[in-house]
């Protein structure tokens, strides 16, 4: 296999790409002309490596990589895809393009010291709901633990480090569970009330994000007070938020964060407030939810009380280059 730049061989690579997605190799959606563009053609603040692999004049492989100008991640870089024609495959083909991909990355990026396939990379895949399609998902977390890719990269070297499960919901009519409707209630005794965030009855948002001291919520949150923010508030008090609730064109429920102040966990508001920002987005006309959470964060047991269900795990993987 001879291994190239990639030169305008748009219809060769999508036509691969979407062989493995009808064939149901792989989750993710299928591509035209104008999505294959906007992933891996279009100017972006990072830098892109697409390569394709010829073999007597027919395109039979694809990839690409990245790096970012990130200056927290100055060495680290991402690999996105590799595809191989399914008759072609068992030939080392996949290792050939991806030791390609890694050798033009380190030549780009002397510094480089790792090369992961995580939610951090820059260009993100969407995907199906495995049986569950048009129902989708705007990014993958990592590898397809399902997938040949993740058996292949565990064999190139690449260690897993953490597993990301996505959870999945149908929220038409999304009723609360019994569960919740109680722990609404035990709250209410104890003057806490879930509801849409008032800017004239609620208060202590700005103090709220002092207390759980993440940056990328409060400016999310902040900029964005006058759209439907769910709210634990005591005596008016902000004490917990999510959202704010938001419906993207394919029905997906979206949010940015779910938090609780920390004098406030350990009650139950975390399953209240997730389960209000379902009801919320399924009165928004919003028909699923989906997203993913490490196997081992806490906030699993919010999402599963809710009623969501694990619908696909994906592992992190990662390779540390000898420098």
């Amino acid at each position: 296999m001879v291994i190239k730049n990639y030169d305008g061989q748009i219809n060769e690579c999508i036509e691969l790409w979407n062989k493995s997605v009808e064939s149901g190799e792989v989750v993710f959606k299928p591509l035209d002309k104008d999505s294959f563009n906007y992933l891996f053609l279009k100017e972006r603040n990072y830098t892109v490596i697409n390569f394709v692999g010829e073999e007597d004049g027919k395109v039979i492989a694809f990839g690409s990589a990245n790096f970012g100008s990130d200056p927290s991640k100055p060495t680290v870089a991402y690999i996105t895809y590799i595809g191989v024609l399914k008759e072609y495959r068992g030939q080392g083909k996949a290792k050939e393009m991806l030791a390609a991909l890694e050798a033009k990355l380190q030549e780009l990026k002397p510094e480089l010291e790792k090369i992961e396939l995580v939610f951090y990379n820059p260009c993100q895949l969407s995907w199906f709901i495995p049986g569950k399609a048009p129902h989708d998902h705007a990014g993958t977390p990592g590898v397809d633990m399902d997938s040949d890719a993740y058996k292949f990269f565990g064999k190139m070297g690449y260690e897993q480090y953490s597993i990301q499960n996505t959870y999945y919901l149908e929220l038409k009519d999304y009723k609360y569970p019994d569960a919740i409707v109680e722990r609404l209630e035990k709250l209410k005794e104890s003057d806490i009330e879930v509801c849409y965030f008032d800017k004239d009855r609620h208060h202590g948002f700005p103090e709220f994000f002092d207390n759980i001291k993440n940056e990328g919520w409060r400016r999310a949150v902040l900029s964005r007070l006058d759209e439907d923010i769910v709210i634990s508030a005591h005596n008016g008090m902000v004490t917990g938020y999510t959202g704010p609730l938001a419906v993207s064109p394919t029905g997906r429920g979206t949010f940015c964060g779910i938090g609780v102040h920390t004098e406030y966990r350990k009650h139950g508001i975390g399953k209240a407030l997730f389960a209000a920002l379902c009801k919320g987005l399924s009165e928004k006309g919003a028909t699923f939810m989906s997203l993913f959470t490490g196997d081992t964060n806490p906030a699993r047991y919010i999402y599963e009380g809710a009623g969501f269900k694990i619908c696909r795990s994906f592992a992190t993987m990662r390779k540390t280059l000898n420098k």
